[in-house]
C-alpha cells in the first residue's frame, strides 16, 4: 500500500470536505477516535499510519470536525503553518478558512502579538502536549478572546502535526467574575456591617472625651500646662473622629444630610487648607466652570471626598508636582456610559481631581477602592482614604472613576447628577438661637457615660431632662409624667427597638412632642426627616454642646 503525503492545502476555498477519505480534498487525516491529548503519558509523538486510517473513521472524525462547538486548529509543527481550521475557531476569530491557511500564528499575531504567539507555538513543541487554560487569541478586527487550549503533537503519513482544540471560555470567565463580584459585595457588606457598629459605640465614647474636653476648656482656672493636656486630648479625640468617618464613608452609614449646593464654593473653600495640606512641594490648581450647574449633596462629604483625594494625590508626588482639580458640565449619552455599568446616561457636574505622580499599574488600578489595601509602607496610611471616597461618592448618588498608567499620575472623576432646584437663600442677619430653655426633654440612650453629659449639659442651660437608658422604660416616663413632654431627644440605634420605633410610639401618647435623633450613622427609617408627621431633625454623634444645644432650640422653636 503507497503511503499518502499529508498535504492540507490541496482544498479549495468553497469546497464541500470529503467523507469518504482523505484523496479529495482535505488532506487532514486523522487517528480514529481524537484523544484530548494524542500523545502518551510521556508526551512521545504518535505515530500513525496508513494501513490504521480506516476509511469509516476518516469520514467520522472529519463531520466531527467540520460540526464540532470547540475550535479545533491544524499547524504544522516544522514551519508553524496553519494547514486546517474548522468552521467554529474560523467564525470565532472572524477569519475566513482561506485567510487562515498556509499563515503562522505570528503572521496574524493569534496569541496577544506576534512575539508571543512564536513563544507559544515553540512551547508545544518542546512540550509534545500542552494545556493552557486562559489564553487570549486575537481576532482580525483585533478584540480579545479569553480560550482554553489543549495542544497535542502527532505524526500522519510521516509528518509532524500540532492539534490545538481551543474552548471560547468568555461565557465561563464572565460567571467567575459575577461570582467574584458577589462574593466581594457580600464581603463588603460584612465589613461595613462591623466598621458602622464599631464605629457607633466608638463615636458614644468620643462623645464624652470630647464633651468633657469642652468643659474642662471653658475652665479658665485651670493651670496652663492642664489646658494644653486638655487641649491635646481634644485633638486626638477629633482625628479618632474623623477616622470614624471615614470608617462610616466606607461602610455607607455615615449620617447625610443633603442640601442643593454649588460645588465652585466648595473647591473655592478649600483650596487654602488643601494648600496647607499637601505641602509647599506640591502645586495646586483649580480650574473651575462659570456656569456650572448645582448638585444635591452633603457638603462635609463633599469636601471629605476633596480631601482624601488631595492626600492620595500628594502621596503620589514624592518629589512634588502638581494637582489639578476641574469642575465642568458634562452630558453623558449611552455609548459614553456603556463601560461604566454605574453610570447611567443624562446630565453630570463632573469633578476631575488629576495628579502628575507615579501613576498606577492595572493590578493597583483594579484594587484601589478595595478596604485596607494601600500601596504605602507599614504604619504610613490606614488604607481607608479611597474606600471611604467611594462610599461618600455613592452616598452623594454619583460615580467615581480611575484613569492611569505608571510614570503618567493618575484622574480621579466623579460624576455628580445635575440637580435643577435652585440653591437656597442664604438668611442674613439673623440672630444665634438662644442656647438655653425651661422646656421638658426626655433623653433617651443605651450608652450611660454619654447620657449623663448630654443632661448635664441641657440643665445647665435651664432644661428639665427625664432620662432613660431603655425604650420601654422610656415609653413608661412617656406615659406616667404629668406634665407637658416638649422634645424626645433619643438615640437611633438601641437594644430593645430603635429610636424611630420609640419616637412612632410616642407619638401616639403624645402627639405634639418633637423628637431629635442622634446617631453615629444614618438610619433608613429618619431619612425623611419626620416620622408619622412629627416635625424632628437628626444631630451627628460626636456633637458638641454647641450643636446638640443649637439643634435642640432650633427644633423647639420651629413652628407645628
Amino acid at each position: 500500500m503507497s503511503e499518502s503525503k499529508y498535504n492540507p492545502l490541496t482544498q479549495a476555498e468553497g469546497q464541500s470536505p470529503d467523507t469518504t477519505g482523505i484523496s479529495s480534498g482535505s488532506g487532514f487525516a486523522a487517528p480514529s477516535a481524537p484523544p484530548e491529548f494524542p500523545g502518551d503519558a510521556n508526551g512521545a509523538i504518535l505515530q500513525i499510519s496508513a494501513e490504521d486510517r480506516p476509511s469509516n473513521s476518516e469520514s467520522r472524525y472529519r463531520r466531527l470536525f467540520e460540526a464540532a462547538q470547540d475550535g479545533m486548529l491544524i499547524l504544522d509543527a516544522r514551519t508553524g503553518a496553519i494547514t486546517d481550521v474548522n468552521p467554529f475557531l474560523a467564525e470565532l476569530l472572524d477569519y475566513s478558512r482561506t485567510e487562515l491557511l498556509g499563515k503562522t500564528p505570528w503572521e496574524i499575531a493569534l496569541v496577544k502579538d506576534a512575539e508571543t504567539s512564536r513563544a507559544v507555538f515553540e512551547q508545544i513543541k518542546a512540550k509534545g502536549n500542552a494545556r493552557y487554560e486562559d489564553l487570549s487569541f486575537r481576532t482580525k478586527g483585533g478584540l480579545l478572546v479569553s480560550v482554553e487550549v489543549v495542544s497535542s503533537l502527532y505524526r500522519v503519513d510521516g509528518e509532524t502535526v500540532i492539534q490545538c482544540n481551543v474552548r471560547d471560555i468568555r461565557i465561563r470567565k464572565d460567571s467567575e467574575r459575577l461570582e467574584q463580584r458577589i462574593q466581594q459585595a457580600l464581603k463588603m457588606e460584612a465589613v461595613g456591617q462591623m466598621a458602622g457598629g464599631l464605629a457607633h459605640d466608638f463615636n458614644n465614647l468620643l462623645g464624652v472625651i470630647l464633651g468633657y474636653c469642652e468643659i474642662l476648656a471653658e475652665q479658665k482656672s485651670l493651670p496652663q500646662p492642664v489646658q494644653d493636656m486638655v487641649g491635646e486630648i481634644q485633638n486626638a479625640g477629633v482625628s479618632a473622629k474623623n477616622l470614624t468617618q471615614r470608617l462610616l464613608a466606607f461602610s455607607r452609614r455615615q449620617a447625610v444630610q443633603p442640601v442643593v449646593m454649588d460645588l465652585n464654593e466648595t473647591v473655592r473653600r478649600m483650596e487654602t487648607m488643601l494648600g496647607r495640606l499637601i505641602g509647599a512641594d506640591v502645586q495646586l490648581v483649580s480650574v473651575l466652570a462659570g456656569d456650572l450647574g448645582r448638585i444635591k449633596a452633603d457638603p462635609s462629604q463633599v469636601e471629605q471626598m476633596l480631601m482624601n483625594l488631595a492626600i492620595n494625590a500628594r502621596d503620589a508626588m514624592p518629589k512634588g508636582g502638581l494637582i489639578v482639580i476641574k469642575t465642568e458640565n458634562a452630558v453623558i449619552d449611552r455609548s459614553c456610559a456603556e463601560p461604566y455599568p454605574s453610570l447611567e446616561a443624562g446630565r453630570y457636574v463632573l469633578l476631575t481631581v488629576s495628579d502628575t505622580g507615579i501613576g498606577m499599574d492595572q493590578e493597583t488600578l483594579s484594587r484601589i477602592f478595595e478596604p485596607f489595601f494601600s500601596t504605602k509602607s507599614s504604619g504610613q496610611g490606614t488604607g481607608l482614604g479611597l474606600s471611604s471616597v467611594l462610599g461618600l461618592v455613592k452616598q452623594s448618588g454619583g460615580t467615581i472613576t480611575v484613569h492611569s498608567e505608571p510614570g503618567e499620575g493618575a484622574t480621579f472623576q466623579v460624576h455628580f447628577p445635575r440637580c435643577d432646584e435652585l440653591q437656597p437663600a442664604q438668611p442674613r442677619g439673623s440672630a444665634a438661637p438662644s442656647e438655653g430653655g425651661t422646656e421638658t426633654i426626655l433623653l433617651v440612650d443605651d450608652a450611660a457615660q454619654l447620657r449623663q453629659l448630654t443632661r448635664r449639659l441641657l440643665e445647665n442651660c435651664g432644661y428639665n431632662v427625664l432620662e432613660s437608658g431603655d425604650p420601654a422604660d422610656a415609653l413608661r416616663i412617656v406615659r406616667e409624667y404629668k406634665g407637658p413632654l416638649h422634645l424626645l431627644v433619643t438615640d437611633v440605634v438601641m437594644p430593645g427597638f430603635s429610636g424611630a420605633v420609640l419616637a412612632e410610639r410616642v407619638a401616639a401618647i403624645r402627639p405634639e412632642t418633637k423628637v431629635l435623633y442622634t446617631s453615629g450613622y444614618s438610619d433608613a427609617s429618619i431619612e425623611q426627616g419626620h416620622v408619622r408627621g412629627q416635625q424632628s431633625a437628626f444631630l451627628d454623634k460626636p456633637f458638641t454642646r454647641g450643636a446638640l444645644l443649637s439643634k435642640v432650640r432650633e427644633l423647639l422653636d420651629a413652628t407645628a
